[in-house]
């Protein structure tokens, strides 16, 4: 299960227009994300490096670093938490991928097995046009399983009174279960 992977960034290259990422031996060109799509991705960045610094973690968020599994697969996760405490390489802790039209399917379909055979714990999908945040855990099979879902209501006038008590607006990843993340901050929310 634990593969040997290297991380490479491609953050650097100079009028790049599409990443390109590589599985099964494909090359798959993926357009440049929206900005909605760049701000989940880097407020969520941001939420975990605060984290780690204050709590002198020895983890970091890496948002433009790919993970070049073997010669045939090379993903490019959005974000990816790496931790040197962990005895894992550098086999990320989580991936988080923000859905776009155009990786939607490869995101939820062979990218989900394929971070799940590298033995990544936990798995979040990321929806920003809906303000959602599902998490899916590693099970004792090797495969990923529904944990969570955490999603943003703006209208919570329109909702009956049980279920406002019931809306989430934090949460605590299962690997950093002291880190509180908000919601609002995720999406750039202003509560009424």
């Amino acid at each position: 299960m634990n593969e040997q992977i290297s991380i490479h960034d491609n953050s650097h290259i100079k009028g790049e227009k599409y990443k390109e990422e590589k599985i099964d031996g494909k090359i798959y060109k993926m357009a440049p994300p929206c900005n909605e799509h760049v701000d989940v991705q880097t407020n969520l960045n941001y939420i975990f490096t605060d984290y780690f610094k204050q709590n002198k973690k020895p983890c970091r968020a890496r948002q433009g670093s790919g993970l070049e599994i073997d010669e045939n697969n090379s993903l490019e996760p959005d974000l990816q938490i790496v931790c040197r405490e962990k005895d894992n390489g550098e086999i990320p802790v989580i991936v988080v991928e923000v859905l776009s039209k155009s990786t939607r399917k490869r995101d939820l379909g062979v990218k989900m097995k394929k971070y799940a055979g590298l033995g990544i714990r936990e798995y979040w999908i990321i929806a920003w046009e809906v303000s959602s945040i599902t998490v899916y855990l590693l099970n004792e099979d090797g495969k990923y399983e529904f944990y969570d879902s955490y999603s943003v209501f703006t209208e919570k006038d329109k909702l009956e009174e049980d279920i406002i008590k019931e809306i989430v607006t934090a949460f605590s990843p299962v690997s950093f279960p002291e880190l509180l993340i908000r919601l609002d901050d995720v999406f750039d929310i202003e509560w009424d």
